[in-house]
């Protein structure tokens, strides 16, 4: 039977770790907000880019350009984002489990990690992780998405890979988040499905100075926005996660607490009723 300073010791370690986990799910809550604010103020100008991006695409006939079609090669990039650390329920595990079984119908793979997490799964399973993109998983901003997308651009117009995927976690609600993967090389129609047309015209459109130099500058900002948007949301889903998890574990300090003083006070009063009967024994002695 543990003694009264066992139990004491325990209840003082684990309010200690209950106020830790405490001022985690307050942060991690408010790291969710601003991550949602971010993502919703930028999601105006990259629903016009994709708007135009589709008009384009309606109205030009016989485009040829290394942005568009459909891929017939096997070699595929995976963009696999998660978290630098872990305490975020399952939301590491859900991700990094889903990329890994999305990459088992490409023959040659290349792994591109954001997220410390990301890169220690792959190389525990033998995977060599080609592309490491450091300190961004916490910082989910547009210069970050920029730099990213310009090294993705890289590679594929160097011809090393055919295509591009990015595999991130939509925030739904701060209660739900889903595993998703992302075409983002080439860009073909089926991209842009549920993207609606602000113009209703039919006709052909022609370019100044050429078609090429339009979808030059136009392709890399439609995919900046890509990936800035999956960071924003990967970043939500895992401070949403971790809040979950910390008020999980709050709770769980609380009720164990609980019972930890439940047995303290039955070790006490066990001890004050031995006390008495010892009292009472030596008083009876000395009659």
């Amino acid at each position: 039977m543990a003694t009264m300073g066992d139990i004491k010791h325990s209840i003082h370690s684990i309010a200690e770790m209950q106020q830790i986990t405490r001022a985690m799910h307050l942060i991690s809550t408010s790291k969710m907000r601003k991550a949602i604010v971010r993502y919703e103020n930028n999601r105006v100008h990259f629903e016009r880019v994709q708007s135009a991006l589709k008009d384009i695409l309606t109205h030009t006939r016989d485009l040829s350009h290394p942005y568009f079609g459909e891929s017939e090669g096997g070699r595929a990039a995976y963009v696999v984002i998660a978290a630098d650390k872990g305490m975020c329920g399952g939301y590491n595990h859900n991700v990094l489990n889903f990329a890994l079984s999305a990459m088992q119908k490409s023959k040659e793979r290349y792994i591109l990690t954001i997220g410390q997490e990301a890169r220690a799964f792959f190389e525990r399973r033998g995977f060599m992780v080609d592309v490491e993109f450091l300190h961004v998983s916490q910082n989910p901003s547009l210069y970050n998405a920029r730099n990213i997308t310009r090294d993705i651009l890289e590679l594929y117009e160097n011809g090393i890979m055919d295509e591009v995927y990015v595999v991130y976690t939509r925030f739904i609600s701060a209660i739900r988040q889903e595993p998703r993967i992302l075409k983002l090389l080439p860009v073909s129609m089926s991209n842009l499905a549920g993207i609606s047309t602000e113009t209703q015209y039919s006709g052909e459109l022609y370019y100044h100075p050429s078609p090429k130099e339009v979808f030059d500058i136009l392709v890399p900002q439609y995919i900046v926005g890509l990936v800035y948007g999956c960071l924003v949301q990967s970043y939500a889903s895992e401070h949403s996660a971790r809040m979950t998890a910390m008020e999980s574990a709050t709770n769980n300090a609380e009720e164990m607490i609980a019972n930890l003083t439940r047995q303290y006070n039955r070790a006490r009063q066990y001890a004050i009723t031995n006390e008495i009967s010892e009292i009472i024994a030596a008083l009876d002695a000395m009659k």
